[in-house]
């Protein structure tokens, strides 16, 4: 049902954890030959990205949640020297290299580079002239939420069985088994408030509604007129004995 399901991503960024373990020092040369240190900036990233799935239901206005999960932790440290950094092409190429396989989308994973480069930038401009490293601290959660659209799919379900049975010589249910719906009427609560899958207008309060063998429910009127064309069950295609 993968068509059915719709996918909103957000990204974070803490930015007390970049601010409070962000910083910049002086880094002596790596051997005595070495006259001036190298300028470098370290970037360090963790990535924790969050899953939830929801399903909207026909009879809801919002989506209640089905379950929710936590991808494990990712870190890398990308360093990048003076020349690599003022190239700003070089360097988006570098870092996302090193996060192409991070559960990040293009535009989140893009955003990502512009963050780490603006805030290293932020750093540079007022770091003290005596130093020559920069060391960033940067967390991101990426959140990933999958919502099932039930109503969408039912929607489909039944334009799809109007559209076989335009296509195909469809055979009726049995007058028997239409009248025989009359002894499954059932009784709403006020949580079963929702609408009938094959005219979309909603059940009234203290109706009566017929349920299928299959137990989906519709009203008495748009189910056996529906039987008295098609055998099937608008919904899941369950078949109806005929004559």
């Amino acid at each position: 049902m993968e068509e059915y399901t719709h996918c909103k991503r957000l990204l974070f960024v803490d930015p007390a954890r970049h601010e409070r373990l962000s910083f910049t020092a002086r880094d002596e040369p790596a051997s005595s030959s070495c006259s001036q240190p190298e300028f470098h900036i370290d970037f360090r990233i963790s990535c924790r990205a969050r899953v939830s799935n929801w399903e909207l239901n026909q009879d809801s206005q919002s989506p209640h949640l089905l379950g929710m999960s936590r991808l494990p932790t990712v870190k890398t440290v990308i360093r990048l020297n003076f020349d690599q950094y003022s190239n700003q092409e070089c360097a988006r190429q570098l870092i996302d290299e090193e996060i192409k396989s991070w559960p990040l989308w293009d535009d989140g994973r893009q955003y990502l580079i512009n963050f780490m480069l603006d805030k290293a930038e932020e750093v540079i401009k007022s770091m003290p002239p005596s130093h020559n490293a920069v060391y960033l601290n940067i967390h991101v959660v990426p959140v990933h939420v999958y919502v099932f659209d039930e109503r969408e799919a039912i929607r489909s379900a039944i334009e799809q069985s109007m559209e076989e049975g335009d296509q195909e010589c469809m055979v009726p249910a049995a007058d028997s088994v239409i009248e025989s719906l009359e002894s499954m009427k059932i009784t709403l609560s006020l949580d079963d408030f929702g609408t009938c899958p094959v005219c979309l207008e909603e059940f009234p309060r203290d109706c009566e509604a017929v349920c299928m063998p299959c137990l989906h429910v519709f009203h008495g009127d748009c189910i056996k007129e529906w039987l008295r064309t098609s055998h099937y069950c608008p919904i899941c295609r369950f078949e109806m004995p005929i004559d």
